[in-house]
């Protein structure tokens, strides 16, 4: 997806190393990990000990808990000696306890609580000290736990959210639960209470309930700290009237606040998208638009059709967004797939950013009775299907616009795929003489690595060191990418005479193509502006990783139960002028690892 198509209204760099600090506190404290983490990278250098800090913080909140330990040793924070920059080495750690479920790993477990304690008796601060009870609890170490907490609830005497939610974590390590339920009550109502500071207790007391003793009592606590849900909106085209739309918005705010909705992921068409876009703006919640392929195209196909008043408020929702991006920036090419990968992408987007904040993703639609017939009702249909939530707002038969005809087409098959690309740094620069060796070191092994993908791969080419590939789908795309790595991990670079740790840098996206037959090659090939834009990310991607692009970090987040791991990278600029676009590094999960 590209930047956005305005300035964010936060989007001015900071004058000072502090206001930068306060600009990525602030992001984190509404929830915008991604927005932190590309405000604390622009920073340009590592002088600032508060910003190094917060960069690993928001990485530890992104849960790229391995990128954020080296980072930890490479800017030495230890070196601080404050408690907050000595913790934050103790939560990695017991964040890689938790890697790979709610059951922590036991050794490790032990090693953050150890930590923690020891930070504690250093520092005589709170947040060490609470952190130490409640993983001494699970580890059953009872009687540190209780010792620990009995100092933290004595002397976390304050009014803010911080201290009253200490002091209610600090009470369940007693077992205190009517005493914790108070004082969670008072720290959701503190001035101070803000959603990143919630989600954070949401996943400590998550983690306590599913390890501890009394997980039940638990359980009713974390219904008083649920983060503001995600809801991914969509809904049915229509001209409108005043009164229609007055009970349509009526019954859209009812479910914003029934759900405690805080933040929307949609497109802005007529009718349904434009209306919960706006109860949404007006309620406070965040607005993230995401349009399936080019905006006048969009305008011209999915507004304008119900009158210039709707292409107002389309902009008018613009203007106030908190993010406007493109699952393709293509033009409409007359097909409905598009919508429904924009649809797919939306969803993926909605559960990454619900992932984030440890918060639920529900679906927020409006639909005629008769609606499962539509493109909303096959939305519904899709996110149900992966064990989505939806809340509906069922509309009386809607009047709908007469539509434009869709632009002529070319006839040429076009389909949605995982796109591949791959090379070998250095490989132009090869002695003459490795050259057969690099063929069979690597290319050999490249092609054993794929050959168990044979029945999901559409197209394999290669040329010199690079190949291009097709794939089914996401998740075999993944599967290939990760399995490549992998196999080429251990070439003897010093044969090959490359630097030591040389290996294949891969690029993934998932998008609409053009197959076609090549009369050079006579086999099917694939071709468009998506496959342009994958072969662009592969010469930004580090050796031996694998970059996506967030259109297919999001496809995959839509997969049930998938052994991939999607970490942000930020926003990089692509080469050639092809923009600036959010990557994202793809790895296996714990779980996937046996950890």
């Amino acid at each position: 997806m590209s930047e956005p198509l305005i300035p964010s209204r936060r989007d001015a760099s900071p004058a000072t190393p502090e206001d930068r600090a306060r600009s990525v506190r602030a992001a984190i404290a509404r929830g915008d990990l991604l927005g932190a983490y590309d405000e604390v990278v622009r920073r340009g250098d590592t002088e600032h000990a508060d910003l190094n800090y917060l960069e690993i913080l928001t990485l530890a909140r992104l849960g790229d808990t391995a990128r954020a330990l080296k980072l930890y040793e490479e800017y030495r924070l230890a070196d601080n000696e404050d408690a907050d920059s000595l913790s934050l080495r103790a939560r990695l750690l017991k964040d890689l306890a938790f890697a790979a479920g709610p059951r922590p790993n036991p050794e490790r477990l032990v090693e953050a609580c150890t930590l923690y304690a020891e930070i504690y008796r250093r520092t005589k601060s709170n947040y060490p000290a609470i952190n130490a009870a409640s993983l001494a609890l699970l580890a059953g170490k009872d009687h540190l736990a209780r010792q620990l907490a009995e100092v933290v609830a004595k002397s976390s005497t304050g009014q803010d959210y911080f201290s009253l939610a200490t002091r209610a974590e600090a009470l369940v390590v007693l077992g205190d639960f009517e005493a914790a339920r108070d004082a969670l009550e008072q720290a959701i109502a503190a001035p101070d209470a803000d959603v990143g500071a919630i989600s954070t207790t949401t996943l400590q007391l998550d983690r306590l309930a599913h390890a501890a003793v009394d997980g039940a009592q638990i359980e009713k606590l974390l219904e008083l700290v649920q983060p503001p849900r995600v809801a991914m909106f969509c809904g049915n085209i229509f001209i409108g009237d005043p009164a229609l739309e007055s009970s349509l918005a009526a019954q859209v705010d009812a479910r914003i606040t029934a759900e405690h909705i805080g933040f929307g992921y949609g497109a802005l068409a007529a009718g349904s998208d434009i209306l919960i876009a706006e109860r949404l703006l007006a309620a406070g919640a965040e607005l993230h638009v995401l349009l399936p392929f080019a905006e006048a195209d969009f305008l011209e196909y999915s507004v304008a059709p119900a009158g210039e008043h709707w292409v107002e408020r389309f902009h008018a929702c613009i203007a106030q967004a908190s993010s406007i991006s493109y699952a393709s920036n293509m033009s409409y090419m007359g097909e409905m797939e598009q919508f429904a990968y924009g649809s797919k992408v939306t969803m993926g987007m909605t559960r990454l950013k619900a992932r984030h904040l440890h918060a639920e993703a529900i679906q927020l639609v409006i639909v005629e009775e008769r609606g499962d017939r539509t493109l909303s009702g096959s939305d519904i249909t899709s996110w149900r299907a992966t064990g989505g939530r939806s809340v509906v707002v069922t509309a009386p038969p809607l009047t709908r616009p007469v539509m434009p005809p869709p632009p002529p087409t070319s006839g040429v098959p076009r389909g949605t795929y995982g796109l591949m690309f791959t090379d070998y740094p250095g490989f132009s620069k090869l002695d003459e003489r490795v050259l057969p060796l690099f063929w069979e070191d690597v290319m050999v092994r490249a092609a054993r690595a794929l050959e168990k993908y044979g029945d999901v791969i559409r197209q394999g080419n290669t040329w010199g060191d690079a190949i291009f590939a097709v794939f089914r789908d996401a998740p075999k795309a993944a599967a290939a990418a990760l399995d490549l790595c992998e196999q080429l991990a251990d070439v003897d670079c010093k044969a090959l005479g490359v630097r030591e740790g040389t290996a294949m840098r891969i690029a993934l996206h998932y998008g609409p193509t053009y197959s076609g037959y090549d009369p050079v090659t006579k086999r099917t090939t694939y071709y468009g502006s998506e496959v342009s834009r994958a072969a662009r990310i592969e010469p930004v991607t580090p050796s031996g990783s694998v970059y996506v692009t967030e259109p297919f970090a999001a496809v995959l987040e839509m997969e049930a139960d998938h052994p991939f791991v999607c970490n942000y990278v930020g926003k990089v600029a692509l080469p050639k002028n092809y923009g600036i676009y959010p990557l994202y590094r793809l790895s296996r999960a714990p779980t996937a690892l046996g950890f």
